[in-house]
């Protein structure tokens, strides 16, 4: 093992300079992982039957103190009645499956339910099963990516603004609720992820202020757990700049850089920290066949329970672990394609050189992302 890893190294030190250098890296091409969340007036009284899953190979080759390597292969699916009492209605009904391949059942199995509603142009709420994970557009070290296949459905309230020069999502994720006596306490995500447009949204060269802000509170009045209470915010903020190109190989070019915030608000502090920063530029390009992009993190006692592990200062393997700072050089290309209406597949892999311990970490990742819709019933208007 310690010669495969020795030979792995420099193999992938080649392979990402000659991508950094080929002009190949990119955002996050995180778009095919989104649900739509329009609502047409077109659509008005029909009944459609909806199919949202997912076939998914992740494999993490991790051999750092602060993420053990694992391998994350099945598929979710999301089989869903849908139906627009009027134009600006949605109703949603089905079930949750989420299954590991080698487990002999369900690993999650619940009943969905969506309430949404477009109170003016740009305006929706939605409650029930609300539209969460990659949805949420929240960098890396603030919502890791797995969580669009660990942890896909939310259940709660969410507001979704979509105007000319703002845009936003406020939601709050109820990930456990309790009765009294419980021995466990309630738990939720709060949430806000909001960009201001600058200039011209659809011209050329676009630049875009970003703000997001993540609270994670264990708590409650009710139970009788000796649990303490903790409330846990994570703030980032930013620039991003994108130059879109017409036509040739190279379509976008960009930049996107952060500033991230820790803070424990909790009465008792129980990581080993109760605030942080971290700083998080990135460049990426979007070409005619893959997307990529290249970043730096500096994390200083930095904490984020709903983040990638690699850019906490706290271990996941070990809680006795600590590192008052990380630093990592991150990158990923990936590789999006569709293969017939309704069906995209992404083949990503990404890597992280860890400075400090002198680590090269990578995972591979082969999905395949379904989001279709067939009428039911009603006359479907064009």
């Amino acid at each position: 093992m310690r010669v495969f890893k020795i030979l792995l190294r420099p193999l992938i030190f080649a392979v990402l300079l000659s991508a950094f250098f080929s002009g190949t890296f990119a955002q996050y091409g995180n778009e095919i992982y989104f649900t739509g969340t329009e609502i047409s007036p077109a659509d008005s009284q029909q009944l459609f039957l909806r199919l949202d899953g997912s076939a998914f190979l992740n494999n993490k080759e991790f051999f750092n103190p602060y993420q053990p390597g694992y391998t994350l292969i099945g598929y979710y699916l999301r089989p869903m009645l849908e139906y627009f009492p009027g134009p600006n209605t949605r109703l949603k009904a089905g079930v949750h499956l989420l299954k590991y391949s080698g487990l002999g059942k369900y690993h999650r199995a619940v009943p969905v339910f969506t309430f949404q509603h477009r109170f003016a142009p740009g305006f929706d709420m939605v409650f029930g099963s609300i539209y969460g994970s990659l949805n949420h557009n929240m960098i890396e070290p603030l919502f890791t990516f797995e969580r669009v296949f660990t942890h896909h459905n939310e259940s709660g309230l969410q507001f979704l603004i979509d105007r000319e020069s703002f845009k936003a999502d406020l939601w709050l994720n109820w990930e456990r609720f309790i009765f009294t006596g419980d021995p466990f306490q309630e738990e939720f995500t709060a949430g806000l992820s909001s960009r201001v447009f600058m200039g011209d949204k659809q011209g050329r060269f676009r630049v875009e202020i970003p703000l997001q802000l993540l609270t994670t509170h264990r708590g409650g009045q009710i139970d009788v757990s000796d649990e303490r209470i903790q409330t846990l915010v994570n703030v980032a903020g930013g620039v991003h700049g994108d130059w879109h190109m017409e036509g040739g190989f190279l379509k976008m070019i960009g930049f996107r850089g952060y500033l991230a915030l820790f803070r424990d608000l909790s009465n008792h502090i129980r990581y080993h920290y109760d605030n942080g920063w971290g700083i998080y530029p990135n460049i990426y390009m979007q070409t005619r066949w893959v997307d990529g992009g290249i970043g730096y993190w500096r994390g200083n006692r930095f904490v984020a329970p709903r983040g990638e592990p690699l850019f906490q200062s706290v271990s996941q393997v070990d809680p006795d672990l600590t590192s008052d700072q990380r630093d990592l050089l991150t990158s990923k290309i990936i590789f999006n394609r569709k293969l017939v209406r309704g069906i995209n597949m992404a083949l990503r892999v990404d890597f992280y050189y860890d400075f400090a311990d002198r680590q090269f970490d990578h995972s591979g990742g082969l999905h395949v992302m379904i989001d279709e819709r067939f009428f039911i019933t009603g006359v479907k208007r064009r």
